[in-house]
C-alpha cells in the first residue's frame, strides 16, 4: 500500500492537491490527522482517514479524535496528538500506543517533521515491544515547510520518509 500522510493544512489545501499530484503511482490510503478537516474532506479521496485536531472542533464536518486500525499486518494509531501533550514529549502518546498495540504512530499538532523508530525488545509500562514502533509525524502541509509523509505498508515492510513542498 502506498499512502500519503498530512496534517495541519488549516484552510490552505493546495499543498495536499500538489502533493497527490506529484505521486508517480496510485495513492491507496490519505491520513489526515488533524487542524483542517475541511481541507482534507475536499480532496474527495476513496479512502480517506482522518481524525479531529484542536483547531477543528468548531468545524462543520465531523471524525474522531484518533483511530486505532489494521492494515497489511500492522495496527496504526492516527492521531492529532494534542491530546498526549506531545509538544511537550511523546512519553504519554507513546504510552497510549504500547496500551493499544499500535506498532505505527501517525501524529501532528507540532508542526515539525520526526521519524522515530522505538525498537523491539524495548519496555513500555507494563508492555514489550514484539517488533519496531514507528513514530511519525508529517510536519504541517499548510505553513512553514509545507511537508508531508508518505508510507509504503507492506506485511513485512514499513517505509516511512518525509517529502516537502
Amino acid at each position: 500500500m502506498e499512502i500519503l500522510i498530512f496534517s495541519d493544512a488549516h484552510g490552505r489545501r493546495e499543498g495536499m492537491q500538489e502533493a497527490i499530484a506529484r505521486q508517480v503511482g496510485r495513492v491507496d490510503a490519505i491520513f489526515f490527522l488533524g487542524d483542517g478537516l475541511r481541507d482534507a474532506y475536499a480532496l474527495d479521496h476513496p479512502s480517506l482517514y482522518a481524525v479531529r485536531g484542536n483547531c477543528d472542533w468548531f468545524s462543520e464536518e465531523n471524525a474522531p479524535t484518533e483511530i486505532v486500525m489494521s492494515l497489511e499486518g500492522h495496527t496504526i494509531l492516527a492521531t492529532h496528538g494534542h491530546a498526549y501533550g506531545v509538544k511537550s514529549g511523546r512519553g504519554a502518546l507513546i504510552a497510549h500506543a504500547a496500551e493499544v498495540g499500535a506498532d505505527i504512530v501517525l501524529f501532528g499538532h507540532t508542526h515539525q517533521p520526526l521519524s522515530e523508530e522505538i525498537p523491539a525488545g524495548s519496555v513500555i509500562g507494563q508492555r514489550t515491544l514484539t517488533r519496531p514502533m514507528y513514530l511519525f509525524n508529517p510536519g504541517s502541509i499548510g505553513t512553514g515547510g509545507r511537508s508531508f509523509g508518505t508510507l509504503l505498508l507492506c506485511r513485512d515492510t514499513v517505509l516511512l520518509a518525509h517529502g516537502e513542498l
